[in-house]
């Protein structure tokens, strides 16, 4: 059985004169794919967080290839219950997107192109 992530519908205050406002958490365990999306993001004007910030995410974005992926989903989904959530992985995993989408994930895609995906989801500027 396939499970489609539905798409939450973006937020009335992220729009793109507030992207500097705006807040991702990235939890990635590959360096270059980190250093990427980050360096994509803070250009469009984003502040990143880091995984013990205080602060509540606009975005959080998690790897599926991390051991905890699913735990971090659970965690992050019980504290930001409003906030999306969006996973990415190198190649496409049907189970684990399940998974993700059950543990409380709202939306999925391929690591090359989640850069894209959280852009239009925030309405960043780019």
């Amino acid at each position: 059985m396939k499970t489609k992530i539905q798409p939450r519908p973006a937020s009335a205050s992220s729009t793109s004169s507030e992207a500097a406002g705006t807040k991702i958490l990235l939890l990635c365990h590959d360096l270059s794919t980190r250093l990427r999306l980050g360096h994509a993001w803070s250009a469009a004007g984003v502040t990143m967080l880091h995984r013990t910030s205080s602060e509540a995410p606009d975005c959080i974005v998690i790897d599926l290839g991390r051991r905890d992926a699913l735990a971090e989903i659970v965690r992050l989904r019980t504290l930001y219950p409003e906030v999306d959530i969006i996973t990415c992985a190198a190649t496409f995993d049907g189970a684990a997107v399940e998974a993700a989408s059950a543990a409380g994930a709202t939306d999925f895609a391929a690591r090359a192109h989640v850069a894209q995906r959280v852009q239009r989801r925030l309405k960043l500027p780019g």
